[in-house]
C-alpha cells in the first residue's frame, strides 16, 4: 500500500482544499493511506477529513514555532513513502522537509494561474519565485489547467515530468433542485420578480470585488429589482471593507452577505445567474459547480482547461 502525506496551506473553503477533499474521499483505500498536515488549521475541511477516518495534523505554524514545526513536520512525513504538497507555502515548506531533510519523493499540486504584480501579494511572488528556482528538484509538478502550467513555465519554473489534471466535479451533489430553489428564496426573503446573481469564493485580491460591487451599481441604474448573494470565507458583514465598499453604492438592501456556506448547491439553484469577477482563475471550481445546477454564467476572460 502506497502511503501518501499531504501538506497544505490551511483547510478553509477554497478551491485546493475542496480538490483535496474530494481527491481523499474518492481514493482507493485498499491502494493508498493517507495523512493530512494543515500548516494552520483545521478549517472548515479538517471535520470532513477526519470523518473520511482519515488523520489530520495542524501545525499552527508561525514566525516563533517554525523550526518546532518543521521538525514535527519531518518525523509525521518520515514513514510516508511520498510528500505531496498544496499551494505554493506548502509547496515551499515541503520542499525542505521532502528533499533537504527527509529525501523523499515529492509532488507539487499547482492551483494558480495569474501571476501579474497587481494581482498577487508580493510575498505570494517572493515565494513564487523561490519555488520556480527549486522547481527542478521536484519529481513531480501537477497543475489544473494549460494555463496555469503555461504561466509557471514563463514564470521560470522548470521540470521535465509536467502533468495537467482538470479538476472533476460530483455531478451527484451539484445539481438544479426546484424544491432547493424554492426553499432558499422563500429562507432569504427574495421576491418572484426579483432576479438573483451570486458568487462563490473568498476574500481576495484575486477574486476583485471592487469590480463586481461597481458593476452591482451600473446594473441597479438600469434595473434595480435584483439581489446579490455572495458567500465564502469573509464575505460576511465582519468583512468592513467589503460592507464599506457596498455601502458606498448604495447597496446594502441589494447584497446578501451570507459568509461561509455548506449547503452551496442549494443556494446556486435559488440564483439565476453566476457571476464571477475574477482577475485570475486556473481552473475555476466554483463556474465549474454552477454549471453543473444549470446557471447561466457571466464571467471574466480568466483561467482555462
Amino acid at each position: 500500500m502506497k502511503r501518501i502525506i499531504h501538506i497544505i496551506t490551511d483547510l478553509n473553503n477554497g478551491g485546493a482544499e475542496k480538490m483535496l477533499y474530494k481527491l481523499l474521499k474518492n481514493s482507493d483505500k485498499d491502494k493508498y493511506y493517507h495523512e493530512v498536515i494543515s500548516l494552520i488549521d483545521e478549517g472548515i475541511y479538517g471535520e470532513k477529513i477526519k470523518a473520511l477516518n482519515i488523520k489530520v495534523h495542524c501545525l499552527k505554524i508561525n514566525k516563533s514555532n517554525l523550526l518546532i514545526s518543521l521538525l514535527k513536520a519531518r518525523k509525521i512525513c518520515k514513514s510516508f513513502d511520498v510528500v505531496d504538497t498544496w499551494l505554493y507555502h506548502a509547496d515551499f515548506l515541503g520542499f525542505i522537509i521532502a528533499k533537504i531533510l527527509l529525501n523523499k519523493k515529492l509532488i507539487w499540486n499547482i492551483r494558480h494561474c495569474n501571476l501579474d504584480k497587481d494581482a498577487n501579494k508580493l510575498r505570494t511572488l517572493k515565494i513564487v519565485k523561490a519555488n520556480s528556482f527549486l522547481s527542478r528538484y521536484v519529481n513531480h509538478l501537477i497543475f489544473n489547467s494549460n494555463k496555469a502550467l503555461d504561466n509557471h513555465l514563463r514564470f521560470g519554473y522548470k521540470n521535465k515530468k509536467l502533468k495537467v489534471i482538470p479538476n472533476g466535479f460530483e455531478l451527484d451533489i451539484f445539481r438544479y433542485s426546484k424544491n432547493d430553489r424554492e426553499k432558499i428564496r422563500e429562507l432569504l426573503n427574495i421576491n418572484s420578480g426579483e432576479k438573483v446573481l451570486i458568487t462563490v469564493g473568498r476574500w481576495d485580491i484575486q477574486k476583485d470585488y471592487y469590480t463586481l460591487i461597481k458593476s452591482l451599481n451600473e446594473l441597479k441604474k438600469r434595473n434595480p429589482h435584483f439581489k446579490m448573494i455572495m458567500c465564502g470565507n469573509k464575505l460576511d458583514v465582519t468583512n468592513e471593507e467589503l460592507t464599506n465598499l457596498i455601502s458606498r453604492y448604495g447597496l446594502k438592501e441589494k447584497v446578501l452577505l451570507l459568509g461561509p456556506q455548506n449547503d452551496i448547491p442549494a443556494l446556486l439553484s435559488a440564483a439565476d445567474v453566476y457571476v464571477s469577477s475574477s482577475l485570475g482563475e486556473s481552473f475555476s471550481n466554483a463556474i465549474g459547480e454552477a454549471m453543473a445546477c444549470e446557471l447561466p454564467c457571466v464571467v471574466t476572460d480568466v483561467g482555462g482547461f
